[in-house]
């Protein structure tokens, strides 16, 4: 899948081609129709700000990534609902930045945990069906449902391991065992299938 780094800072796209060199990206400093689905594309929220609805819609047919030198929980929920697939800080760590490639190769969504938590608190603040969540946690063990029902509160794994007087390993173990039982990717689909 073709990737592209599009940032009007210099040295912002410099830095991200010098991490994500092995992948041959191609960059532009400014939107660009040549931008062709399937893309996986990593683009500064600043180039967004003056373009059409029409760019828009084209550019979220693609894999995309926006990244901001500073984020914050409401622009994310925004490019979230226009079909962004991750969001996060325009400096992040080289590794994190990478692991953003890969999950958007994999069509996974990718965000920074402390959104993830805020996503998953808002979502319980706003919708709590108990009976139905205890009907779908029905094929879980009663060490898993617990686990579960914490999860999809926004709990931590450490908070978790605390909470349930067992380690961390075996809250990431359950929690491995709860994603597969219920066909669900990570603790966030877990709080929208619980709270739904």
């Amino acid at each position: 899948m073709k990737l592209y780094l599009v940032s009007n800072d210099i040295t912002l796209r410099a830095r991200w081609m010098g991490i994500l060199s092995g992948l041959h990206p191609t960059t532009f400093s400014e939107c660009s129709f040549d931008i062709k689905p399937p893309s996986i594309v990593m683009i500064l929220d600043s180039v967004l700000a003056n373009i059409s609805e029409e760019y828009l819609k084209n550019l979220f047919e693609n894999r995309v990534m926006i990244l901001s030198v500073t984020p914050n929980f409401a622009e994310a929920q925004k490019f979230l609902a226009l079909g962004a697939m991750g969001y996060g800080n325009a400096m992040m760590h080289e590794s994190h930045l990478y692991s953003v490639y890969q999950a958007l190769e994999e069509g996974k969504i990718w965000l920074h945990p402390d959104f993830i938590t805020l996503m998953i608190t808002q979502i319980h603040d706003h919708n709590q069906h108990k009976e139905k969540s205890l009907e779908i946690l029905d094929s879980l063990s009663k060490r898993e449902r617990e686990v579960a029902l914490l999860l999809g509160e926004g709990a931590t794994h450490q908070e978790i391991s605390d909470a349930l007087d067992i380690t961390v390993r075996t809250v990431k173990a359950h929690a491995t065992a709860i994603y597969q039982k219920l066909d669900v990717k990570d603790r966030l689909a877990l709080s929208l299938l619980l709270h739904a």
